[in-house]
């Protein structure tokens, strides 16, 4: 059966992470993307991890990862050969994605208003560090800044030391789980009659509406003018992140001391809390007490026997796993969500799957990610129609 965007074209003129993304979220539903990379290639196949910790521009985990299920090209669109090409191709598709500096796909000839001319139900996304518009517009952007100029670095970390980037490319993977909606919205418009549209994606605006407590965050300090300021570990009694006997659990238990003294074993404790009395607000004494019980209790306990006893009890909790948890996680293996793909250079691995399951749209069998300019000759000589000289000339060009 047909994935659910099958007949969806995309045109992915997008590198790195962001875009990239938000193809393979449309890729891995069907639709036909099509990825045009640079003639050197998408900077992110020189990104790790690498098989055996040698770099090749064929087995790059980051780049292998993004771009399951997709087509690749190679062209230089800052050329006019080049632009002219993204021109023709462009026509072709129902949507397309880029991440050039503002301004800079129009100058070079396939802007928005170049490519919806006479086509209204076009759906164009451009995403960039700070917008299309705006004082910081020229700004450049690392994952780094934009975490921190868009809000996520102030309440990361310890609370007494410098704030602390979250690990990855967690700015610009919100981004492009933000791409992907906002295109496939504007398609189901045009689908229905509407009208297209042109979608400025600034990552930074992305993190201020981060699921991940930013609009909370915001929206508190706007109603009380106050901050949240990053907590200390352990401030918080029996709450917070914990080492146990083969890692780490984050249990939320200080809630209730009775559960808590329940999960430890420890009811002889009961005596000892004042009644009436905050968990965080027990005489420090006390609060010491339970603490102490509360880690020798973890230090016996390996973190998913803890996470399943504290669920029974019904407190809120979760086992920190490792990348090899994940991968040998039973709930993970009983839901299917790791593929085995197998690619013609990196070799057979296993990729993490979508999170969702539609009973009517089973996902297509994924496919690897492409070799560089794999499909060259398929578009530009099938597709487009250019003879071998025509394809002879822009490679000794450089175009392709």
């Amino acid at each position: 059966m047909a994935g659910p965007l099958e007949g969806i074209r995309v045109l992915e003129l997008a590198r790195d992470v962001a875009g990239p993304f938000a193809g393979k979220m449309l890729a891995d539903f069907g639709a036909d993307v099509l990825k045009v990379e640079p003639p050197a290639g998408d900077p992110a196949r020189l990104a790790g991890p690498f098989p055996g910790d040698t770099p090749h521009p064929e087995k790059s985990g980051l780049f292998l990862h993004l771009n399951t299920n997709k087509r690749s090209i190679t062209l230089d669109p800052s050329t006019a050969d080049g632009a002219h090409l993204v021109r023709r191709l462009a026509a072709g598709v129902d949507i397309v994605i880029e991440d050039f500096a503002p301004g800079q796909a129009a100058q070079w000839g396939f802007g928005w208003e170049t490519l919806s001319e006479g086509r209204d139900e076009l759906v164009m996304a451009s995403i960039t560090p700070y917008g299309q518009n705006g004082p910081y517009r020229d700004y450049l952007g690392t994952e780094i800044t934009l975490q921190a100029i868009g809000g996520p670095l102030r309440n990361t970390g310890h609370g007494e030391k410098e704030p602390l980037k979250l690990a990855g490319n967690v700015a610009h993977y919100h981004a492009g789980v933000t791409t992907a909606f906002a295109v496939m919205a504007a398609q189901l418009r045009a689908e229905l009659g509407g009208e297209g549209d042109y979608i400025d994606i600034s990552v930074q605006q992305c993190q201020a509406g981060f699921r991940d407590r930013r609009t909370i965050f915001v929206t508190a300090a706007s109603y009380t003018g106050m901050a949240r300021n990053r907590p200390v570990p352990g401030s918080r009694l029996a709450t917070g992140v914990r080492e146990c006997r083969d890692g780490y659990v984050n249990v939320l238990a200080g809630r209730n001391l009775d559960s808590l003294l329940i999960l430890i074993d420890r009811p002889d404790l009961f005596a000892d809390i004042e009644p009436g009395v905050l968990p965080n607000q027990q005489p420090p004494e006390v609060i010491a007490q339970l603490e102490t019980a509360y880690g020798e209790w973890l230090m016996e306990h390996d973190k998913l026997d803890v996470i399943a006893r504290a669920q029974e009890l019904r407190i809120l909790c979760g086992a920190i796993l490792t990348v090899e948890d994940l991968v040998t996680d039973p709930h993970y293996r009983d839901r299917g969500v790791w593929d085995t793909i197998d690619h013609p250079i990196a070799g057979a691995f296993e990729y993490p799957g979508t999170p969702l399951i539609m009973s009517a749209s089973p996902r297509p069998d994924p496919r690897p990610a492409p070799l560089l300019g794999e499909h060259n000759e398929a578009v530009f000589g099938d597709e487009l129609g250019l003879d071998r000289d025509e394809l002879a000339r822009l490679n000794a060009a450089g175009v392709l």
